[in-house]
Parts: structure tokens; sequence; C-alpha cells
């Protein structure tokens, strides 16, 4: 944010008004003071406080601003009574009497906002974030020490201490006609004259009432210091953001005035800063002095009725591109482009610095003007200028890269008359298995086009040959691994790491299996199988075979008989260890309810019924409600299927990736009852891996769900029918779709409504049976309106046709 000065914390514009109204400009002289509120004078405090500015200063930039003294004493009396009738914090009201630095008077003083395009516009001024930036201030301090040419004025106090054989202490305050008073000594006459002179001028008068300070040997001293000094009116006038008239502490210099004047607007000139003094001009300040070359001399001291004129500039140039500043410059009369690039900070790293790009207004048209290097100091520039430097060409002169079958690969100088042979000695060399015989150049030729040169690495390493090598030449230089297809093998199926290996010459058949660590339990060890592709000449005629297969038995220590072990892998064979016929994976059932041992149980034999495994668990117990028992049977997703599955749901946004289960459970229908009647019948069913036998204890309620009045689970009676069983729950709802209604029992199974010539035909209601009513489906009223009127349409039209037949 452009820190344009805020109202002044005078005391008076701190009126309790929302912040919004902080950044407006408020005439103090219009402020009734005796209608502030107590809380209103508390605010003023607290940011007096906050910005560390003392009672007295404020009160004398207020005064500076046209604040009455009626109003200041008026301000004053207010704060003096907040005082006494504050409750607590002694702190905040101690700082009101304390003397602090105008660290803040950049956000103290009248500077108003700027639209956001211009504040956009003014930052691409160099020097204009200088006088407005929020991390930078040039607030005056009023503690600093007096230099030796500070020149005393009406109102300066003097501090004249004597110690030694004498003591005395003066306090001496320069009056209106130009002198001090000294008691028993008389005026002093002071004012014009610099701290040192003063100090001079005062000890020599004090040595006619004391005599101590004469000869080489005083036993009198004096000490002469600064107390208070008066304030400094300054005029900041011509192109500023705020001029004005502004109170300093006498110690301010010309850059406190000028940031408290938000320094030169966007027609101002920071090159040329004239302070008047009685009429004349006595420094003439160069900014860019300063933010270039970090120099102050010009930076002189004020005094009283100082003017600051901020002139117009004369010449703006623009600076863009490969600079490390750009922006808008400006440059005085007869400044080169040579000054403007050393204030534009130079060249940035990827310039090309051997001419820029000069656009000129001449008053009628543009005009162009292409500067070489050479001519940067001899070209003055004119208002309007504006400078472009480009970027340097993204080619090299003197590269050749060497990629491939080296000890070090990469980019190296072209140097006059290099050899190909003497780049490989400066890649230390080509690798053992580099291809030998061959290697390629690419080359660009002189419309930049390409072309391939080709030569033998043994030749060139051998010194037979050897070929010059040109600018951004690329050498190739292969390894034999390179040359041919990655050599594989593959081994899958009962070992514990099945997968593909790299190739190995005279690999055995027994060494792949090792490296695959070995046998699984399951392993059919007796014929292990190697299937190998056609060999080169198989594969120059067109046959009906794809590929050769051989069996070998090999012991579970990896023993094999001579003739066997001498067999030899070969690349990208395949070899096979299957699964040995006689294994079954262990399959677990898992019985839960009223049986005497429940818990997991492992089939024994292919086939194991219920009625077995029941009968293996210590069968039912008295509490079982063996009508209710249920399976529930395990499914697992394949690999493709539960792929499938998560790729769609990827694909659609209504679906889950954490809902998609590998893993689902399904109730199969199954009645225990029967079962026990005959073991070993239809009805008793073969179990399976993960199957879930459940037998509950007894149930003694009947649950009512669906289209129902009121949904409840109902205590089960013999011979209660289902109409009653939904009486007893409301009775129908009116979407309920009566003749659908049907009966899901414990065991799993359902029961629907029959309808037959006399009526419906509820199910049979059981212990622990749930009684489901569907709704009728939703349907689309208008439509249906729609399709009644066709039809009525229709048959009016029929009708009509056909009366016009008989007539």
């Amino acid at each position: 944010m452009i820190r344009f000065l805020k109202p002044i914390l005078i005391l008076f514009i701190f009126v309790s008004l929302s912040q919004t109204v902080l950044a407006q400009n408020v005439n103090p002289a219009t402020v009734d003071v005796s209608k502030l509120s107590d809380a209103q004078i508390q605010k003023v405090v607290d940011e007096m406080n906050k910005k560390g500015l003392g009672i007295e200063e404020a009160i004398m930039m207020a005064r500076a601003k046209g604040a009455s003294e009626t109003q200041i004493a008026e301000m004053r009396r207010r704060i003096e009574a907040l005082k006494w009738t504050s409750r607590g914090d002694s702190t905040q009201l101690k700082k009101l009497d304390e003397e602090a630095e105008l660290e803040s008077l950049n956000e103290l003083s009248p500077k108003t906002e700027l639209d956001e395009e211009i504040k956009k516009d003014l930052t691409k001024i160099f020097g204009f974030h200088f006088f407005n930036s929020e991390k930078l201030t040039f607030a005056p301090s009023v503690d600093v020490p007096v230099s030796d040419s500070y020149t005393l004025g009406i109102g300066d106090e003097l501090v004249v201490n004597i110690y030694g054989a004498s003591q005395q202490i003066y306090n001496l305050q320069v009056q209106s006609n130009g002198s001090v008073y000294i008691t028993d000594l008389g005026p002093v006459q002071l004012a014009g004259l610099t701290f040192s002179k003063a100090q001079y001028k005062i000890k020599n008068r004090l040595m006619s009432i004391y005599s101590g300070l004469r000869g080489d040997k005083p036993n009198t001293f004096v000490d002469v210091s600064v107390g208070q000094l008066k304030a400094v009116k300054v005029n900041v006038i011509g192109e500023v953001n705020v001029p004005g008239t502004y109170t300093l502490p006498a110690t301010a210099s010309a850059f406190n005035a000028l940031y408290l004047a938000g320094g030169p607007n966007e027609k101002g000139s920071f090159r040329q800063i004239d302070v008047l003094r009685d009429g004349n001009v006595i420094s003439t300040i160069d900014v860019y002095a300063y933010l270039v070359d970090g120099k102050t001399l010009d930076n002189i001291q004020l005094r009283d009725q100082d003017v600051i004129m901020v002139r117009p500039y004369l010449n703006r140039v623009k600076v863009a591109g490969e600079f490390k500043r750009d922006g808008w410059f400006e440059a005085k009369k007869d400044e080169s482009l040579a000054d403007m690039f050393r204030y534009a900070g130079g060249f940035s790293e990827n310039a090309y610095t051997h001419r820029v790009e000069l656009y000129r207004n001449n008053t009628r048209t543009m005009t162009f003007k292409d500067v070489a290097a050479q001519d940067f100091g001899s070209t003055i520039l004119m208002n309007g200028d504006s400078i472009v430097a480009g970027l340097v060409i993204d080619r090299f002169e003197n590269k050749v890269s060497l990629e491939g079958a080296v000890y070090r690969p990469g980019n190296y100088e072209m140097t006059e008359g290099l050899m190909l042979s003497q780049l490989i000695d400066r890649a230390e060399g080509a690798k053992e298995e580099a291809y030998m015989d061959r290697g390629v150049i690419i080359r660009k030729k002189k419309d930049y086009t390409f072309e391939s040169l080709s030569f033998s690495l043994r030749d060139v390493l051998n010194g037979k040959t050897d070929i010059a090598l040109k600018k951004n030449d690329k050498i190739q230089i292969s390894s034999i691994f390179d040359m041919r297809e990655a050599q594989t093998v593959e081994i899958v199926g009962e070992v514990q790491f099945p997968g593909t290996y790299a190739y190995a010459e005279n690999l055995k058949l027994a060494d792949l299996i090792y490296m695959a660590g070995g046998f699984l339990e399951q392993a059919e060890v007796s014929a292990v199988e190697v299937s190998r592709i056609l060999d080169k000449k198989e594969i120059e005629s067109l046959t009906n075979r794809l590929s050769h297969s051989f069996q070998f038995p090999v012991d579970r220590q990896l023993k094999m008989a001579d003739e066997d072990a001498a067999f030899v892998i070969k690349p990208f064979d395949k070899i096979y260890v299957r699964r040995a016929p006689g294994y079954r994976p262990q399959a677990v059932v898992k019985v839960q309810g009223e049986v005497a041992y429940a818990g997991d149980f492992g089939l024994t034999f292919k086939g194991e019924k219920i009625s077995d495994v029941i009968k293996r668990a210590g069968g039912v117990t008295p509490e079982a409600f063996v009508e209710g028992a249920s399976l529930r049977r395990k499914h697992e997703m394949s690999d493709a299927e539960y792929e499938a599955k998560l790729a769609l749901a990827k694909q659609d946004t209504t679906m889950n990736e954490i809902d998609i289960k590998r893993i689902t459970y399904q109730v199969v229908g199954i009645d225990l009852v029967k079962i026990f009647k005959k073991p070993g019948g239809v009805d008793d069913l073969q179990l399976q891996d993960g199957d879930q036998l459940l037998i509950p204890e007894k149930m003694q309620t009947v649950k009512v769900s669906g289209a129902v009045l009121s949904p409840v689970a109902l205590t089960f009676k013999e011979k209660k029918s289902l109409r009653k069983y939904i009486r007893s729950s409301g009775g129908f709802a009116q979407s309920a779709k009566k003749s659908k209604v049907y009966v899901l029992y414990a065991n799993g199974t359902a029961e629907s409504t029959r309808g037959s010539i006399f009526g419906r035909r509820y199910p049979k209601v059981k212990p622990g049976c749930e009684i489901i009513v569907p709704e009728k489906p939703e349907v689309d009223k208008t439509a249906q309106a729609g399709k009644w009127l066709g039809i009525t349409s229709a048959v009016v039209s029929m009708f009509t046709a056909i009366s016009i037949a008989i007539k």
C-alpha cells in the first residue's frame, strides 16, 4: 500500500471516528474539543502511545496544522482530567507526558489514497517506492546530538555547567533579540552562530566572572550543551504528493521533509530537488546519488522557513528487457545510455550486451536506433526514450558432447584442432563393454540440418583412424548391451520368489530355482517344465511349431541326474513349477451360536456337509432355534474383477473406492430341521472354505417393516396370522402394495403372498421372521393424465370418423 500521509494524529483528528475515517483529511480547526466524549479522548491517547508520540510533539504538530490555542488548551485539559479518572493502566498514562521519537510520522501526516491503477504505474518510477515504503522510514529523531555546525536560532535552549573550584548551572534560552541573558554578565548575542562558535563565545565571556577558567592550569571548567531545540517550519512545494508546511525538529534533514510530503509525485523530479534559504538555492538534491551510490552529502540540515522545491522532471526514459531493474528512470542533461545502465543496475545474467534497442519519440513519429556496445557512452538520452535489452541466443560456440559407454560422458569444450581420440581420452577412455565396431557422430551442417558420420571405435583407439571434431558435434558410443535385447529368464509357479531374472551364461535349472528361493511345500518337483522359444534358424522358415518344452525331475535339495544337471538355461526361457495334484489348501468354516463347541473347524475331506460339521461341534444346545439357522458363504473377487471395479469407481463420481470390498458374504437359505431328519440328503449342503454357519437361540419376536403406519417388533404368538401382525403395526399405509407382502425368515429364505380364486394367501409367520410390506412405485400424474388425454382424443376421433362414414 502506498503510504500517502494520513491524518496527523493531531489529537483532534482521532475523534473516535471509525478506522475508515482515519484515511481522510480532517481540518483540525473545525473540531469542537469540548464535545468529544471521554472514550474519544482515550482513543486519542491510545493512538499517541501506539505511535510513540509525546504530547508536546503532537501539540506542536497540531499548531502547525492550524489548531487554535483555545483548542490546544482544551485538549490538554481533557487529557489531564482523563489521567485522574482512569482506573488502571498507569504505564499508559505515564506515556502521555513522555517525549517519544517521531518514528511514525509517516503514519501521522495527511497522505491520501490513489487509484489502484495509478499506484501500479507510480511504482514503476525508479525512486518512487523509496519515499512510500512501509519498511523504510525517514522520520526525524528528536534525541540525536547536534553537530558543531548547527546554527542557533530564537527559542533554542543551552545548558551551561560550571564545575571545579566553582559550581554553577545556567539554563539559557535564545530570546527574540537573538541573545541569551547570563546572571552577573548580561546579554550575549548567539543567534546565527554555529554551536561550536557559541561554545567559544560563552566560555570567553564567563572568564570575566570566573577567574579559574583562565591560565594554563585552570581549576574551573565549563561545559556547554544543547537543551530543548526549537521546532522549524519548512515549506515543501512543487511536484510532491502532499505539498504544505511541516513543523519538524531542528535536527531534521531535507529527506525527512520529503518523506513526510510523500516524495515527488508522478511529474516530480528525483534528480533536481532544490533547498532554498532566504531566496537562494543552497543545495540541490539528487535522490539517485543516494539510491545508487549511497551518497548523502546534499541531505543538509534544515532551518526555519527553508523551502524545498521539487521541480518537474526534464527527461524520463523507459528501461525494459534484460536489466536488473526496469521501469521509468529520470535522466539529467547530457546523460548517456551508459549512465542509465548504471541506474538500472546493469545487464541481467541472460542479457545480450553487444547492442540494445533504442526507441525514440521525435515529436512527430517514432524512430528506432540500433546502439552497439561501443556507442553506449556517447549516445545521449532524450525525453521519452525507451531502451530494450534482449536475451542471449541459446547456442554454444565451443561445445561438443560425448554420450554412451565412456567413463565420463557429458559436455566438453571444443578446442582448436580437437580430435575424436583426444575427446575419448578426456572422458577417461571407453568402458570395457563398449561396442567396438561402430560409433556415430551427429553433426550440424551450415544450413543447420544434421548429418551422420560413422566410425570404428576399435580403429580410433588403435590409432588407425581419427576424426577432426567440430562445434556442437554429438558423439554416441554404445555398449554391447545397448546393441541387443535385454536378456532375461522367468520362473513362475510354486517357488518362493517367482518372477523375471537377468540372464547369465551357463545358468543351470537348479541355479535359477535356487535364485527363486527354492520350492514351496505344495510344489510338484517330479516334472519341472522349461519352455523355450524357437532359435534364429528355426524362425527363418514358417512352421506350426511355437516353442520347445523340456521336463526334468528336481530333488527338493536341488539335486538332479548328471545329464539333467548339465541342461543350460537360454535367454527368454520360461520355467514352470506346478502344484502337486494331491495338494489341497486348508479349508476352514466357522460355526457360531447354539452349539456345544462353537468356533473354527477345518474341513477334513472334500464334500463334508453341514450335518458333519455340526456333529463335530457337539450338536446343538437345547436353547437352539434350529428353524432359524442360516449359512453365509464367502465370495472373493479375482484380481481382474477387483481392478475393474476400482477403475469404474474412479470414472463414476457417485461411487466410492472405499466401499468396494474384495470379500463379500452371501446368505444361503438352509433348512436345518430337514437336514437333521435326513443327514446327507439334498438339503444337507457341502461346505466350502470361508462358510459361516449360524445357529441362533430361540426367538420370540416378529418384526414388521415397510409401508405400515407403525413399523415395530411384536411378540410371536402361535396361530396369529400375518394380517393380524400388520394390524398390530397400525395397518397398511396408503402407499402399501398389499399384493406383494412377503416374509423373510430367520434362516435367510423368503416367501411371498400368493393370489388365488379365494383371495390372497399370505405366508406363514414364524419366530424371528420379518414381515415386509413394499411400497407402490411413484407414478408421474402429469404423464398419466397426458396418457389418458391421448387415449380419449383417439376414441373421440374414431367415433367422429364412424359417424361421418354412416352419413
